[in-house]
């Protein structure tokens, strides 16, 4: 029986130390490697893989080859490269992460792994294209039969070109270095347009959709969404991604909510993520699998959002995901994939 970790346990990414510290230094784990429990006969399809589990990590937590690495083998055969850039990116100053309740107020630590919410601002501090080029490489090198790696990439406005022009340079730059699935995060701030967010604007999911598929063809396209305002939105959204060559979604990203106290004077509202989003996560998922359903579109769908114990992995299943991601819960219990696998196979 694999031993359950509980919040006051050290996690592998070091909430007191720099990005940079943990992206050198980490990840912080000193257990045992068990054997994957997952059955030897395991052949999921998966845009055009084979997997031997649908469980993974989504964007966020596993910095760089050495973390893609530690998550493979803990059970995640979904991994996420963390979202890169086409240049060098600093991130944010500390605090990066904090605990937090439901209601953004920081606390000192959580009761339980079920009540497990962070908040974490970041900035999407990337490495430089050489590092990229190496380094995804030598996380794919990691991998065993069964597991795939998505890099995922962001567009950074006023470098001289295009937001939509820099999102296709950072997907070219993943291709490059040898990403076999390419996820575009599109959740983020549009700062080039008054549209806010990409994800919400449905034409342009189709515009920036369109250039990048077709930039990375064949390799699968996956978009990074967050929370829908309505199921109108959602659907136009998804019917847009369709059409412009995606082959699948990934929801949600974190909510960004009011901080109290703040992070700092400039950070009074932050993403959070964890057990407070779960619900939010798992409605997505249901109202996404029902549109993707009655329009018969052919996207993938891949959940997350607070997936802190193995119960959590089932209740996106039911609603419809075919690939479940865990950051928060994966980051303090890096053997969550692990006691699922045991659970599963002891209760089939």
């Amino acid at each position: 029986m694999i031993q359950e970790w509980s919040p006051s346990d050290s996690a592998i990414y070091d909430i007191h130390k720099t990005y940079a510290e943990n992206a050198a230094d980490g990840p912080y784990f000193a257990g045992s490697i068990p054997k994957h429990p997952s059955h030897p006969n395991a052949n999921i399809p998966f845009l055009g893989f084979r997997l031997r589990s649908k469980l993974g990590v989504p964007a966020g937590p596993l910095l760089n080859a050495k973390w893609i690495a530690l998550a493979a083998s803990l059970g995640f055969d979904v991994l996420t490269y963390k979202t890169i850039r086409s240049f060098a990116h600093p991130g944010h100053q500390l605090p990066n992460v904090t605990f937090v309740n439901d209601r953004g107020q920081q606390i000192d630590l959580p009761k339980s792994l079920e009540d497990l919410t962070i908040t974490n601002s970041f900035g999407m501090p990337s490495q430089s294209p050489d590092f990229l080029l190496e380094d995804i490489e030598k996380a794919n090198r990691s991998l065993t039969s069964g597991q795939v790696m998505i890099v995922s990439i962001v567009g950074t406005p006023n470098r001289g070109m295009s937001f939509v022009d820099d999102f296709v340079r950072t997907a070219c730059l993943a291709i490059d270095a040898g990403a076999k699935i390419v996820e575009a995060n599109f959740s983020c701030p549009n700062v080039d347009t008054t549209d806010g967010i990409l994800y919400n604007n449905a034409k342009t999911v189709h515009e920036y959709t369109q250039r990048i598929a077709r930039a990375i063809h064949p390799t699968p396209l996956l978009i990074k969404v967050g929370v829908f305002e309505n199921r109108h939105l959602m659907r136009s959204t998804l019917l847009a991604a369709a059409r412009g060559g995606c082959a699948g979604v990934c929801g949600i990203n974190t909510i960004s909510m009011a901080i109290t106290p703040p992070l700092d004077e400039m950070r009074k509202t932050s993403g959070v993520c964890g057990a407070a989003i779960r619900d939010a996560a798992i409605a997505f998922v249901m109202d996404a699998a029902q549109i993707i359903q009655e329009e018969k579109l052919d996207l993938a769908l891949l959940g997350c959002g607070g997936i802190t114990l193995p119960k959590h992995f089932d209740e996106f299943f039911d609603a419809g995901a075919q690939i479940a991601l865990s950051a928060t819960g994966m980051m303090w219990d890096p053997y969550l994939a692990m006691r699922y696998h045991e659970r599963t196979l002891s209760h089939p």
